[in-house]
């Protein structure tokens, strides 16, 4: 049962939302370090900051997704096609919503970026699980 419940992959929505969420949340962590790093020690503007963070976060969480999330439907190449419109997507929404943010309400960009991540989360997800893990 606890074999079933953590490592098989299921075609069940909930539970690939659930592992999803794990995996979204680590990627998250791996995306929030990167953005803070090199706000922090490389004096780098939050915008290209955000767009090698993103890349991070997006490397690690396909990984995740392709080993214990999703099952594979498409060839790899159409598969990571997809992927990487899908992650431009979510880049230009987490530009969006840095821009909003950090320039027109005046939020810190460490707590703008945990903002765009919390509403990216949702895009990824169905985008992934409409279109490429479908």
């Amino acid at each position: 049962m606890i074999r079933k419940l953590l490592l098989d992959k299921s075609a069940a929505t909930h539970m690939q939302f659930l592992r999803y969420f794990f995996v979204g949340g680590s990627s998250a962590v791996v995306d929030l370090i990167v953005f803070t790093a090199l706000l922090t020690y490389g004096s780098v503007h939050y915008v290209p900051a955000a767009f090698i963070a993103y890349m991070c976060g997006l490397a690690w969480n396909h990984f995740l997704c392709i080993i214990w999330v999703f099952e594979s439907k498409h060839q790899r190449m159409r598969e990571l096609l997809t992927i990487f419109a899908i992650a431009i997507g979510g880049l230009l929404w987490t530009w969006l919503i840095l821009y909003i943010c950090i320039e027109h309400i005046g939020i810190d960009e460490v707590i703008s970026k945990m903002i765009s991540q919390i509403l990216v989360l949702f895009w990824n997800f169905s985008m992934r699980k409409f279109y490429v893990f479908h």
